[in-house]
């Protein structure tokens, strides 16, 4: 057979044609003809692999829809902007396969044949083989065409695709060839939920011709089984296979080589790597397809996936609707492994905002309102609902960025629109729509504390998928019983959530400790300790800090950082300490003299790490980025633990102290205005913080941020002069 490729070449006219040798060759393989000839003699199933297929296209080739670029990692110029296949073949009077290997999808490509569309690239970032049926007599006998393009308007997509052979025979025969059993249990052989992952020895995807369904989500390379056991079929080939259980169990790797007809069975063992006693597995954020119309995940498979990453309280949140998992659960029989809550993404024009508890089917939020401050009256006048919870607040929706400087200031945490903040929940980390910058959304949950908001810090996966994104990646860790998952107290562990007693996980996990060497109890996140003003001056008493980090084997933690008031203050590099192929597990101490908090303060602790690379569970690339180059990063952090320190008998936000000093600093005759050189030299006693929410409270009285810095506050007010200037020119030219 003569195999010969073409291109569409890029609409841009700066971009040159393609040059490239690969699109100029002509590629000698075996004649389809031949093995046509061979159906009419002999069944599919009775062929060897190496007879009764066709390699037409080997190398993979970078195809770019449009510019911009989309990542660093790709080249500058694409190969081509859609991929047009040419070869001779003979009509096909039986179902054949068109099998690829495709990475980095983003955007919906569609594969056609001959102008008849087969179907539709995987979205899905990566790399992974996938199979289109070709209907009987769609081959020609003669010149035949394949097309690959992106649907127009699509936003740019670098994506990589090739390495196509034609197999006669169709799908399900050329995937059902061989048989795989395979088991998950624990050290005392115990079978237990998880997240099957087979690939070939390059570590891309590989299809299996089994179907969800009994207990089993599938996917390209993927499979998520309920009970712990999975018997699926697949083609005759060597594979690697990986076990693992979401973010606290070790991962078992094997290699098998199976032979059509063949049976291969294995038992993969995991280990509980990262001790999670006494806090519960939560992920906020959960859709199906059943429900929110987009994706690809049942709520059938939704079951398996939530069981098989161990998530243990996760909130149903499907857009505008308000869904009970139980029944499905238990049809499913999950219902030992996870706790479900009711809750809705109340999906508006301006945000989306994660409420629960809600009753099922029952009345819903009205997503049609605008104004934040009805919008939140409406929320909390729903039954039962305690917690609203913004979400992804970087990310654009209906040309709206609840986040853009056109309406926040992320030092402060102050919306520019004069819109109640009631929402007491933030997500740091949407692991279905990560950041460029892992610490951005930090940062602005660290304004909003420095506000004087409660607002409790949340890790969500936002799956929509079985595979694509892993549902539970990013998690809330919840402070409250998990003994018993299938009955977890909902009231208990709401209560630790809105007090902030949590940690956000992403592929870490840390746990902050503060005591001062005056006392006998420790306090965790969520909690205030209270020291006396004749402690916190005197010399030798300090604070005692102590942070624990912990990942399994196949993460690698970099360093943990000490933050207070939203400032760095400590960093411990962790590099050294991660052993090879072991779980991870160290404690770092501080110590803080006490008369270092001459007011109040508030402390949480950051633990970053490299991103995951192994194909059991990737860590994703930004949804919405902002920069073609990205380094992903693992993250975890605590809620806050506030820290009482003047005497007042309560906790202080900076936002509260920069109210008081203006409060307390005399009129200007001249002005009408505090006399700008008193507060600036009141202002030598505070932090940072406390002077960020002072020039943010002056603007209120028309006094620009370099009015009190040229009156002394000096450097510590330029990078709020800096954002608020941003702040001034988006809102001018009306930019999200």
């Amino acid at each position: 057979m003569l195999a010969k490729i073409k291109t569409q070449p890029m609409k841009n006219p700066d971009s040159p044609s393609i040059a490239s040798p690969l699109f100029n060759a002509v590629l000698q393989c075996m004649c389809i003809a031949t093995a046509v000839a061979i159906t009419s003699s002999l069944s599919p199933a009775a062929w060897g692999l190496e007879k009764s297929s066709v390699s037409i296209q080997q190398p993979l080739v970078h195809l770019r829809n449009q510019e911009p670029r989309e990542w660093a990692s790709f080249p500058q110029q694409p190969d081509a902007q859609q991929l047009d296949l040419q070869f001779e073949a003979t009509a096909n009077s039986t179902p054949f396969t068109l099998t690829l290997t495709q990475s980095d999808v983003k955007e919906s490509w569609t594969v056609s044949l001959n102008s008849k569309p087969l179907g539709q690239l995987v979205r899905d970032e990566n790399k992974l083989q996938t199979d289109f049926l070709i209907p009987t007599g769609l081959l020609k006998t003669g010149k035949n065409q394949i097309e690959i393009s992106c649907r127009k308007n699509a936003a740019a997509d670098d994506i990589r695709v090739g390495q196509m052979s034609i197999h006669c025979t169709s799908p399900e025969i050329l995937r059902g060839r061989s048989t795989l059993q395979l088991a998950i249990t624990n050290p005392n052989h115990i079978a237990i939920p998880g997240r099957i992952t087979l690939t070939n020895q390059l570590g891309t995807l590989m299809p299996i011709g089994t179907k969800s369904g009994n207990g089993l989500a599938i996917r390209e390379g993927v499979v998520y089984t309920t009970t712990g056991e999975a018997s699926i079929t697949i083609a005759p080939g060597e594979y690697r296979i990986i076990a693992g259980r979401g973010f606290e169990y070790s991962a078992a790797s094997t290699m098998i080589k199976i032979a059509a007809g063949e049976t291969v069975k294995r038992t993969l063992v995991l280990e509980r790597q990262v001790e999670t006693s006494q806090w519960v597995a939560c992920d906020t954020h959960v859709h199906t397809v059943t429900h929110s119309g987009h994706g690809d995940c049942t709520i059938e498979e939704r079951m398996a996936t939530l069981a098989g990453e161990g998530i243990e309280f996760p909130i149903a949140t499907d857009h505008n609707k308000q869904i009970d998992y139980r029944p499905i659960a238990e049809s499913e029989g999950a219902t030992t492994h996870f706790t479900p809550v009711v809750g809705n993404e109340v999906t508006t024009r301006h945000g989306h905002f994660n409420v629960f508890p809600t009753i099922a089917n029952g009345k819903t939020p009205d997503h049609q309102l605008l104004d934040w401050s009805k919008l939140f009256e409406n929320i909390y006048g729903t039954a039962r609902v305690r917690v609203a919870i913004l979400n992804h607040a970087r990310d654009l929706h209906s040309n709206f960025r609840p986040f853009s400087p056109r309406h926040h200031l992320s030092l402060t945490g102050d919306n520019l629109d004069a819109w109640q903040q009631r929402f007491n929940g933030m997500e740091l980390i949407n692991s279905g729509a990560v950041q460029t910058d892992s610490m951005e959304l930090f940062r602005d949950w660290c304004g909003l504390i420095n506000h004087g908001l409660h607002v409790t810090p949340v890790g969500c996966s936002d799956s929509h998928d079985v595979s694509r994104y892993i549902v539970g990646q990013a998690r809330t860790y919840i402070k409250a019983n998990d003994r018993d998952p299938g009955s977890i107290n909902v009231d208990a562990a709401l209560d630790s959530f809105l007090k902030g007693r949590v940690i956000v996980s992403y592929g870490l996990m840390v746990q902050l400790e503060v005591k001062s060497t005056d006392a006998t109890a420790s306090h965790g996140p969520g909690d205030t300790v209270s020291i006396s003003p004749r402690a916190a001056s005197t010399d030798s008493t300090m604070l005692d800090v102590t942070a624990t980090v912990m990942a399994p084997h196949w993460s690698h933690p970099s360093e943990v950082q000490l933050f207070v008031n939203g400032v760095p203050r400590f960093t411990a590099d962790l590099r050294s300490n991660k052993k090879t192929n072991q779980s991870f597990e160290t404690t770092v101490k501080w110590q803080i003299p006490l008369e270092e908090f001459p007011h109040d303060a508030w402390l949480t602790a950051v633990a970053q790490g490299t991103g995951i690379q192994s194909p059991h569970w990737p860590t994703a690339k930004p949804y919405q980025p902002d920069s073609p180059i990205f380094e992903s990063r693992t993250f975890s952090c605590t809620g806050p633990i506030r820290l009482e320190t003047d005497g007042s008998g309560k906790y202080e936000s900076p936002r509260d102290y920069a109210k008081q000093l203006i409060d307390q600093t005399p009129i200007d005759a001249e002005t009408g205005k505090p006399d700008l050189p008193v507060l600036a030299q009141a202002l030598t006693k505070y932090d940072e913080a406390v002077v960020n929410q002072t020039l943010a409270l002056l603007l209120d009285q028309d006094i620009e941020p370099s009015q009190l810095i040229a009156a002394g506050v000096g450097k510590r007010g330029r990078a709020f002069e800096l954002q608020w200037r941003q702040a001034t020119q988006a809102r001018i030219e009306q930019r999200e």
